[in-house]
């Protein structure tokens, strides 16, 4: 199903009540989502659930699913960002969470850090699609090590362990910047690394209930 005119998504894949869970989730976790992000959000469905049939890009494919899982868990992320920032998502996969938050956060500049190749061909095809202020990049982030690169912050979805994260994605944060984790469930006491101050806690729930946490450290040398 496509956009419908204007800013306001026409209800198919997505249905009215889908899109009131999304809302309501998106407010519980305090993102007030505007028409033209609900929008892109229902295409975002419609792009996510296509491609899915074709290549093996998420299994939670229904409506109501992909809300809690994907969307509402993602969108946690985007009050926690500082305006203007660059924004770094390794092993972005189907744009979580990334491509997300970049809905949420037009004033962001997100990179989508993906190493497989029909991931990416869907990241550029959602990025041109939804017109999302995304840089797609066909590498590991060890690529983007060696080149020197930092951001302000940096995020993984459940990529690897935590303790690998955190030691292998310290490079890529800039001074000052901020390290993010997003997990099911928050180990006892994760370590700080090096050079950072942390972690911040913060704990929430999708609307199904299933509790979450995202992790947050900030770099000071």
């Amino acid at each position: 199903m496509l956009l419908g005119t204007g800013d306001h998504y026409t209800p198919g894949v997505l249905n009215a009540a889908s899109i009131e869970r999304l809302e309501a989730g998106a407010r519980a976790v305090g993102v007030s989502l505007a028409p033209s992000e609900v929008a892109r959000l229902g295409r975002y469905y419609d792009l996510l659930v296509t491609w899915s049939r074709r290549i093996n890009l998420t299994r939670v494919t229904r409506p109501e699913e992909v809300v809690d899982r994907h969307f509402v868990d993602c969108l946690a992320l985007a009050p926690r960002l500082v305006a203007g920032t660059t924004v770094l998502d390794v092993g972005s996969g189907a744009g979580f969470p990334g491509a997300v938050v970049a809905i949420a956060r037009p004033d962001l500049l997100v990179t989508l850090c993906e190493s497989v190749g029909k991931k990416v061909a869907f990241l550029r095809a959602l990025v041109h699609q939804l017109g999302l202020r995304c840089e797609v990049v066909d590498s590991r982030s060890e690529a983007l090590v060696r080149a020197g690169r930092t951001f302000g912050a940096v995020v993984s979805r459940a990529v690897s362990p935590l303790p690998e994260w955190t030691r292998d994605a310290t490079p890529l944060v800039a001074p000052g910047g901020l390290l993010f984790a997003m997990v099911a469930t928050c180990p006892n006491d994760p370590a700080t690394p090096p050079g950072f101050a942390g972690p911040t806690i913060h704990a929430y729930a999708l609307p199904d209930g299933s509790p979450r946490a995202l992790l947050s450290w900030q770099r000071s040398t």
